[in-house]
């Protein structure tokens, strides 16, 4: 595989812990699309991204840097060794994605760079963004979660 993340499609009926309450919030007042119920991870550990179905077609992430990943988008729009983690169409029907620190890689979005790159290489705050258009000034036009990552 071009990434290294795990991908954990799991059921796609409604997530277990249903009475737990999401740490990380929607940047609009629309109801919540994506949530983490850890905000804090640490090397080992395992970021779960939990999301409503039908999901949008991008997930982005952007490290403590300003830094913009692609981590979902479609495959058609892949490129050489710039591969998502998950494409748009199986990613649409996900409830949970998993993500291993350690190995993710994800696309920097960087003209002159043609293979995923590391995300998480220090400590400090990710936001990760999911939408139908990622850059976008509407902060309502996506919804984002920020996780803490201390290394």
């Amino acid at each position: 595989m071009l990434f290294a993340g795990m991908l954990n499609t799991g059921s796609l009926s409604y997530i277990a812990n249903e009475s737990s309450h999401p740490i990380a919030t929607p940047s609009s007042n629309a109801p919540a699309k994506m949530w983490v119920t850890q905000n804090t991870l640490r090397p080992g550990e395992t970021l779960a991204l939990h999301f409503t179905p039908p999901n949008p077609t991008y997930l982005g992430v952007v490290d403590p840097e300003g830094h913009f990943f692609y981590v979902v988008f479609p495959q058609e729009s892949a490129s050489g060794k710039l591969q998502p983690l998950v494409n748009s169409e199986g990613f649409t029907k996900l409830d949970h994605l998993d993500i291993v620190p350690a190995n993710f890689k994800a696309d920097p979005y960087t003209y002159g760079v043609l293979e995923n790159q590391p995300v998480f290489t220090n400590t400090g705050t990710y936001r990760f963004i999911l939408g139908e258009n990622l850059h976008v000034d509407d902060p309502s036009a996506v919804v984002s979660v920020e996780v803490k990552y201390v290394k």
